[in-house]
């Protein structure tokens, strides 16, 4: 009797292995579909194991199928109670449906097992946090790391220490993960090159010395279908540069959109030359510090020219400034009202303080590239819910945000280039110096608005009480400086879509003749 059991008993493993090498061999080749198909056919002959349902339920979470993973995993966990790899996997779908307690039950359940999951600590972890239990949370990434190198869980684990106040431990992970990227290091010094920088198509340069309008061969006299260049003169001393195969049914679609022209120069061109006369004519006219209204085709070295670059970026108390100040009645009337409302906040002087002192050491040529290069919003609607009061944009990349936080007080983030942290890190191996004069910066090394910077940012974020400290720390303040530059050479080469520019017109000339003030304060 107790031979036939054995035999029996070893026919059916070898029976179950061979049926467990066929569902393994479908999963390999990733032929999902098949998988699926053939243990349906086996069920529907009446062949109803768990080993089945558990192999289609492990197909549908491949297929993303959350819903009909779930029904098979628990119909092979009423076959099976024991199934632990079910469990593991249910959890994992109950995590990705957001039913964040099933599936931390499920989950500690397959890990009471003792059994080896793949990052089943990372799916726990994940789970807690939906629950905003940070210290479990915190708990799990930790055992998890001591399996893995996993760097999203490394930074997950460090922004859980920043939440709960634990500075010097996410400071330990920053340190890790930047120490990591010193791979990167050569590829990011290219990018960030001067020479290096985009650059429209290069065009002859010309002398700007005794610059009109008419020298260059425009004149007010066209033909209807002339084509070539053409200058709109604004009310406000304003220009606009563009290219016109017809040039009256050009000019007509401007005077429909704008009603302060005063007057419309044109020079004749050829077809094959628009684009190159049209960039020569920007680049001359920003050489000879002219408001311009053209959102494309600039140039940042025309207004901040290349030795100016490298001294900005050599020397951190360098800036020059040249050019006529913004001044727009239609843009200022805009943000008017959410001026005024921001003026009324307490924080308001401390505000402008800080702004000033951003706009100084921060943004080259804060003069001349207002508007076209940086621009400056108040109270943006779409940030209302996050309450954001404040925040300065270069080539459309928010690189300071300011919001006002539950006690009132004023966060500031800040976006700037890894380069220096990789060089620093590269030489000294730690970041205790900067940490020790501001112990509670917070380091977010995740890659914002990755096509445009190249996946060279990072972004810092400290309280009012810490800004000043940050903007005089000399590895800070030149990340900082390195990344706005970078952004300002880059503004004008959009090819794909066009820059919508915000501007609080006073909030800029509140801030600007402050610094001025100071400047005066400084010569007497």
């Amino acid at each position: 009797m107790y031979f036939f059991c054995d035999i029996f008993t070893l026919k059916l493993t070898n029976i179950l292995k061979q049926e467990r090498n066929i569902l393994q061999n479908y999963y390999n080749q990733k032929d999902f579909a098949g998988l699926i198909d053939y243990c349906n056919s086996k069920i529907e002959s009446g062949d109803i194991n768990f080993v089945y349902f558990g192999a289609k339920g492990k197909a549908n979470i491949e297929l993303e199928n959350y819903d009909k993973a779930i029904i098979d995993l628990t119909k092979a966990l009423e076959l099976n109670t024991d199934y632990a790899i079910g469990l593991y996997n249910r959890g994992i779908c109950y995590y990705m449906a957001h039913k964040i307690e099933l599936a931390i039950q499920d989950l500690e359940k397959a890990k009471s097992y003792n059994a080896e999951f793949d990052s089943i600590d990372y799916y726990l972890g994940g789970s807690y946090c939906f629950l905003e239990n940070f210290e479990k949370r915190i708990d799990h990434f930790s055992r998890h790391l001591l399996k893995y190198k996993d760097l999203g869980a490394l930074q997950c684990r460090a922004e859980l220490y920043y939440l709960t106040k634990q500075f010097k431990k996410a400071n330990k992970d920053i340190k890790r993960l930047i120490l990591h990227e010193l791979k990167n290091i050569r590829s990011l010094e290219k990018i960030n090159k001067i020479s290096n920088f985009p650059e429209i198509p290069s065009e002859p340069e010309i002398s700007t010395e005794s610059f009109s309008i008419s020298d260059l061969g425009f004149s007010i006299i066209y033909n209807d279908n002339d084509c070539g260049i053409y200058i709109l003169e604004f009310t406000n001393n304003e220009y606009y540069i563009g290219q016109t195969k017809k040039i009256q049914h050009r000019i007509n679609q401007h005077f429909s959109k704008y009603h302060d022209i005063e007057s419309v120069y044109f020079k004749p061109v050829s077809a094959d030359s628009l684009l190159s006369e049209e960039n020569i004519t920007i680049s001359i006219f920003e050489k000879n510090k002219l408001r311009i209204r053209n959102l494309k085709q600039l140039k940042f070295k025309n207004i901040f020219t290349e030795s100016d670059q490298i001294h900005w970026l050599n020397n951190l108390h360098f800036n020059t400034l040249t050019g006529i100040k913004f001044n727009n009645d239609k843009v200022r009337e805009r943000f008017r009202e959410r001026f005024l409302i921001l003026k009324e906040k307490p924080y308001f002087e401390e505000l402008i303080m800080a702004l000033s002192k951003y706009m100084t050491l921060c943004i080259p040529n804060y003069i001349a590239s207002e508007f076209n290069y940086w621009n400056i919003t108040c109270l943006p609607n779409y940030l209302e819910e996050d309450n954001c009061v404040v925040r300065i944009n270069v080539n459309a990349i928010p690189v300071l945000s300011v919001f006002e936080s539950s006690e009132s007080t004023l966060r500031f983030i800040i976006f700037s280039s890894r380069l220096p942290f990789l060089r620093y890190l590269k030489q000294q191996r730690t970041l205790t110096a900067l940490f020790y004069h501001i112990p509670h910066l917070e380091i977010d090394l995740e890659k914002y608005f990755e096509e445009k910077t190249e996946g060279d940012v990072i972004r810092l974020v400290v309280d009012l009480s810490d800004f000043q400290s940050a903007l005089n720390n000399e590895l800070i303040l030149s990340s900082i400086r390195l990344f706005n530059l970078r952004m300002m050479n880059n503004t004008g080469k959009e090819l794909k879509f066009r820059r919508k520019t915000y501007h609080c017109l006073d909030l800029a000339d509140l801030i600007i003749n402050r610094l001025t003030q100071m400047e005066i304060e400084k010569i007497v």
